[in-house]
């Protein structure tokens, strides 16, 4: 079907709002209003086709290309949509739901001309930093090129002249273009490589199709230059894409120790492959983060988040009590009051102790650190899931995932599990199947989903669900599952243990 509205130079007013697709900006009685570059496009999408409903399906193809979107990850869109046009009331003034079908855009909308611009006025350009390049199989440079990406995002999206992309975002389009929906201004692209002692950088500026470069600079450096020059590349980029801009600088990474920084940036690298044994390789580059510089706050966090990890799902290596996770998250805290990561972690350790005020103390403090992170607002979420509060999880991963549509796999997981406290078993084993599709290996969603099985009614699937879990972790019981997940309340964790051993799960201890 054709758009109601198909010039980009229209532009579109309903209520007390102005839409102007071409700058990508929307304003309310001439101010403007702060927006999602994604609750946009939503907006651009249901306004262009309000003459009917718009399906899920249809949201899925044109926001998200077509992946792997669950119905959470539309619900909270629209959310986030209804929240910037003030449209939370019962009686929907702008978007409604139409019940098993979808939305429709219900506002009178009239299209005028374009609006001449205002003299020296700008829109934010929208930016996308590629996952650096490194020689494949080449482990040396991999982390360094992961490391940098993540930073040039962090360094762009603190100037206030640009919109940057998450790093779930750059992860998600992985070397390719952004999406014809999605609304680029300028791609970098860059690559690492290592010759003999030298890290050479080569990064560019493309325009929005990816075809064209309007600018490229190669960098130099060593592994004890890497902080200096992560920071001259930030600069030269800014340089570019706001000329005559004033960079705003970083607030310090927590440490100045290029050798601890190398190790911490090992550390991420390898905890994001999210993989048994990786958490132990990467609790063993953060201790040494933090063995060459004591006060690297961050490290002591990372450490608190791996041994807690290693703890939970019984790995070797493991502590017996959760006791150094939390103390070591109280280090970092105490180094730097303002690690969002210290605070974090603290929370997502106390949560396995059964500490409810004390956790939403830590998040709460991590939040007002940075308001931005929705890994911070997911690991509060599945924290509360774990001390049997989903209803207090529910608005926290929606938010979370309003933030960033962008997403590891494993973030379906917290929703599945909210779904099934809630005893949504129809939609929980829905968000558990979506992980296994994508990360067969996780085994907290292979446990939920036996017991979201056996409380479904579905006997037989969770038995075979059992057995898999047992081919994939021989030595799992339902003792590791108490651990995995320590709800404070003896109905939730009854039903747990019951629905698993019923399913066939042997109750023998094997201690890590």
């Amino acid at each position: 079907m054709a758009d109601l509205a198909t010039g980009r130079g229209d532009i579109w007013r309903f209520g007390p709002f102005l839409f102007n697709p071409a700058a990508f900006e929307l304003t309310r009685n001439d101010e403007s209003v702060s927006i999602e570059p994604q609750s946009l496009r939503l907006l651009d999408y249901l306004i262009r086709h309000r003459d009917r409903v718009v399906s899920r399906e249809d949201l899925v193809d044109a926001i998200w290309q077509g992946r792997a979107i669950s119905d959470w990850a539309i619900s909270a869109a629209i959310k986030a949509l209804r929240v910037s046009l003030s449209d939370q009331q019962k009686d929907r003034q702008y978007v409604r739901t139409v019940h098993s079908r979808g939305y429709r855009f219900v506002a009178d909308v009239r299209i005028e001309g374009a609006r001449p611009p205002v003299a020296d006025e700008k829109d934010p350009p929208i930016v996308l930093v590629r996952l650096f390049r490194a020689p494949s199989g080449t482990t040396d440079t991999g982390y360094l090129a992961d490391g940098l990406t993540d930073d040039l995002i962090t360094s762009l999206s603190r100037q206030t002249g640009l919109r940057v992309l998450s790093y779930n975002a750059s992860r998600a389009m992985a070397a390719g273009g952004p999406p014809a929906n999605v609304a680029v201004d300028h791609i970098v692209d860059g690559s690492v490589r290592q010759l003999d002692e030298t890290i050479r950088i080569n990064v560019a500026i493309l325009e929005p199709t990816g075809t064209q470069q309007i600018w490229a600079e190669r960098f130099d450096l060593t592994r004890a230059s890497l902080l200096a020059g992560h920071d001259r590349i930030g600069d030269r980029l800014v340089d570019v894409l706001l000329p005559g801009h004033e960079s705003r600088r970083l607030e310090p990474r927590g440490t100045r120790n290029s050798a601890a920084y190398d190790a911490y940036l090992k550390g991420r690298y390898a905890y994001f492959r999210y993989e048994p044994a990786a958490f132990a390789e990467a609790l063993t580059h953060f201790t040494q983060a933090a063995d060459l510089d004591p006060g690297f706050a961050d490290a002591y966090a990372q450490q608190a988040y791996c041994r807690t990890t290693l703890f939970v799902f019984g790995l070797p290596g493991a502590d017996k009590t959760l006791d150094r996770a939390e103390a070591l998250a109280r280090k970092a805290i105490d180094l730097d009051e303002r690690s969002a990561l210290g605070h974090a972690r603290l929370g997502w350790v106390l949560g396995y102790l059964g500490q409810p005020e004390a956790v939403t103390a830590a998040f709460d403090t991590a939040i007002a650190c940075d308001p931005h992170d929705p890994e911070v607002l997911l690991a509060y979420g599945e924290t509360m899931n774990r001390l049997a509060r989903p209803r207090r999880a529910e608005p926290l991963l929606q938010a979370a995932f309003a933030k960033d549509s962008y997403h590891p796999p494993s973030w379906e997981f917290p929703k599945g599990h909210t779904k099934v406290l809630l005893e949504d078993f129809d939609s929980a084993i829905a968000h558990f199947l979506s992980v296994l599709d994508r990360v067969d290996r996780f085994i907290p969603a292979r446990v939920q989903l036996a017991r979201a099985y056996w409380e479904a009614g579905q006997q037989d699937d969770a038995i075979k669900m059992v057995e898999e879990i047992r081919l994939r972790a021989p030595k799992y019981s339902l003792a590791h599952a108490e651990r995995m997940f320590p709800y404070p309340v003896a109905h939730e964790r009854n039903r747990l243990l019951e629905a698993l051993s019923g399913a066939g799960m042997p109750m023998v201890r094997h201690d890590p």
